[in-house]
Order: C-alpha cells, then sequence, then structure tokens
C-alpha cells in the first residue's frame, strides 16, 4: 500500500470512528444503527474508488473499532468495535467480485442493494455471536431472537445503498485525481488529529 493510500486509511477510518461514535450513539437510541452502518459503507465504497487499494478499507475498519474504545461515551464498546470490524472484513470479501466489469445503472443499484445489505447484516449478526462469545455466554435463542430485526435493518440499508452506490459513483467521477502532496497530507494529518481529540474528548 502506498503512503497516499495509508493516510487515506488513516484518515477515513479515523472520520468513520467519530461518526460512530456522535452519530452512531444517538442513532442508536432510535434504533437507527442502519443509517450509521450505511454511512460507513459509503466511506469505504467510495475510498475503494478513490485509492483502489484492496484491503484499506478493512485497516480503516481496524482504526475506527480502535478508537472506538478510547471514546467515553456509549454503550458497549466490545459490540460496537466488533460491529465496525465484521463490517470491514465484510466488504473486503464483497469486493473480491469482479464489479468493475459491470458499469451499468441496473448494475450498479443492484452492487448497491446486495452490498449493503450483506454488509449490515454481518455486523449485526457477528456481534450478536462474537460479543457473548468473548464477555459472557452465547445462547443459540438469544441470536434466533434478533433474526427478524436484523432482516428488517438490513432490507433499509439495501434500500439506502440502492440510490448510494450511483451517487458515490457520480461523486468519483467529478472528483480531482491529483491533489498536491503538501496539501493533502496536511490537511489529512490535521483533520486526523481533530478526529482522535473529538473521539477521545467524547464529542
Amino acid at each position: 500500500m502506498n503512503r497516499k493510500a495509508l493516510m487515506g486509511l488513516v484518515l477515513f477510518g479515523s472520520v468513520w470512528a467519530l461518526i460512530e461514535c456522535s452519530l452512531g450513539d444517538w442513532l442508536h437510541h432510535y434504533h437507527l444503527s442502519m443509517i450509521t452502518a450505511s454511512i460507513a459503507i459509503i466511506l469505504m465504497v467510495l475510498t475503494r474508488y478513490l485509492y483502489k487499494q484492496p484491503g484499506m478499507q478493512l485497516g480503516m475498519a481496524a482504526i475506527a473499532a480502535l478508537l472506538r474504545q478510547f471514546n467515553p461515551i456509549g454503550g458497549c464498546l466490545m459490540c460496537a468495535s466488533i460491529a465496525i470490524l465484521m463490517e470491514g472484513l465484510a466488504f473486503e470479501l464483497i469486493w473480491l467480485i469482479p464489479w468493475g466489469k459491470y458499469q451499468s445503472m441496473t448494475m450498479k443499484v443492484s452492487k448497491g442493494i446486495i452490498s449493503f445489505y450483506t454488509i449490515c447484516a454481518a455486523g449485526y449478526i457477528s456481534t450478536h455471536i462474537l460479543t457473548p462469545l468473548l464477555m459472557a455466554r452465547f445462547y443459540i435463542s438469544d441470536l434466533i431472537s434478533i433474526i427478524p430485526r436484523v432482516l428488517a435493518s438490513s432490507t433499509i440499508a439495501g434500500i439506502i445503498g440502492a440510490f448510494a452506490m450511483p451517487a458515490v459513483y457520480a461523486i468519483v467521477e467529478y472528483m480531482p485525481t491529483k491533489i498536491e502532496n503538501k496539501l493533502y497530507y496536511g490537511a489529512a494529518s490535521a483533520l486526523s488529529l481533530i478526529c482522535w481529540l473529538a473521539v477521545v474528548s467524547g464529542i
């Protein structure tokens, strides 16, 4: 991974963490965590097309999951970190499919639905399996009981993906392809630091 992509990994992983620790906690109270997950997926899709670096999105998830542990506000920190990490892993697995060969609007919409639905469901289910295994005791009945909610929430994420995926394509098409290194590294470092300070201070 080149230096520019590595800096992007840190930057967007930090932004992801800040979103999880601020907007994510607020949405969680209203059972709208699928919106936070959808925003995270948009960040992963955007960075995949901007940097074209497989594995970068899992690295972003690792940064966000680690920073989540340093936030003094919120519910189960372990649950959130597991969900973040699993979303990054699910993204990397789904992106092994050669999506780039298909550029029609129908394929972009389908890609959004499948990706957002699967990644959101993976985050929910893995959290309800791994958290009890790591911190308490796992009961299959507990997992079965939350399946309807997982399916419903993931469906909403899939609908968001149907609109978000074509939008990301449009954004990438009009973004500048070259940014001066000094400006890029300076801005990315400053924004990352702001995100870290915000997370640690509980903003």
